[in-house]
């Protein structure tokens, strides 16, 4: 009813500045709680649902969450000291933290988590486990830490040489690298390039961020570039030339550049040290993408005779 969808996601229940110790709550439904400023000691949450809620400034020691939904929620200011995040969901929250150290942090969900580079982070458990840490290291074990969060999933990856090679091959059968330009509507034409390879089932990837402290742009690309099935750029980009060059000079890729003019006079230098370099000239947004169509097929191509001549060198 009425009443109702005004509750949701606003919760009445107001337990700002609560001492909650040694409790045990389970399957609680409390959208946007009010449990700033609180103190959590001992408790154990079980697959609840606190959406949206505020533990601002709010200390939690020694206490479990249990696949718990947390997006949306804001701990701005808070603290977690041994600790264990075991399977919850974190999508979207304000994770601006105090401080968390001495935390599992296994399974974690953690899309466009909200951090801050002035929390102190330290001793966060990334093995599978339902202990909290200091129990981990009363047994006599030392598990897998990392001390930053957004790098927890990313470093039990690499630890795992078979989710390493799943991920690479992940990226070499479905990744796109897109090269072009930014300024004078460049962007916007990438993004809807990005969503016309999704729906094909791609996973394309732009190089729109910050570079690596120690990498420069060329190496950046190049990293991505080994990374992809095949690279898709457009010629307008100033430094695409340079990108390209370096990229097919470190390995053998198919690519697509495209223009809406001829292609510059040394891309015919790259289509003769790559077997599998397309190119095409389009007239408007329609023939762009009957082309592209053409010309990923070909480049599909490219990629499957790339991996069967490596079955026949390396077996």
């Amino acid at each position: 009813d009425k009443r109702g969808m005004q509750i949701k996601g606003r919760n009445e229940l107001d337990f700002s500045g609560i001492h909650l110790s040694n409790a045990s709550i389970s399957h609680a439904f409390a959208e946007g709680l009010n449990f700033r400023d609180a103190e959590v000691v001992g408790c154990h949450f079980e697959e609840g649902d606190f959406s949206r809620a505020d533990f601002s400034n709010t200390v939690f020691t020694n206490t479990k969450f249990n696949k718990t939904i947390l997006t949306d929620a804001s701990f701005d200011g808070a603290t977690f000291v041994n600790c264990n995040l075991n399977r919850v969901n974190l999508v979207n929250a304000d994770f601006r933290l105090k401080e968390i150290r001495e935390t599992v942090v296994y399974g974690l969900s953690a899309w466009d988590l909200k951090t801050s580079p002035e929390m102190k982070q330290s001793k966060l458990v990334i093995e599978k486990s339902y202990d909290l840490y200091s129990d981990i290291i009363a047994s006599g074990k030392i598990p897998m830490m990392v001390d930053d969060i957004e790098m927890a999933q990313f470093v039990y990856y690499l630890s795992s040489h078979k989710n390493l090679r799943k991920m690479i091959n992940i990226l070499n059968s479905k990744g796109v690298l897109l090269l072009g330009k930014f300024k004078d509507g460049g962007l916007e034409h990438l993004y809807k390039l990005m969503d016309w390879f999704k729906k094909r089932g791609y996973t394309p990837m732009l190089f729109d961020f910050d570079r690596p402290d120690n990498l420069d742009y060329t190496e950046t690309v190049i990293t991505m570039a080994a990374l992809s099935k095949f690279i898709v750029a457009d010629l307008s980009g100033g430094s695409v030339p340079q990108e390209l060059y370096a990229s097919l000079s470190s390995f053998e890729k198919p690519v697509i550049v495209y223009s809406n003019q001829p292609a510059y006079s040394m891309f015919k230098d790259i289509k003769r040290k790559n077997r599998f370099s397309f190119d095409f000239v389009f007239t408007d947004e329609k023939d762009f993408y009957e082309k592209m169509e053409t010309n990923v097929n070909e480049a599909e191509k490219g990629h499957a005779q790339i991996a069967h001549d490596l079955i026949d060198s390396h077996g």
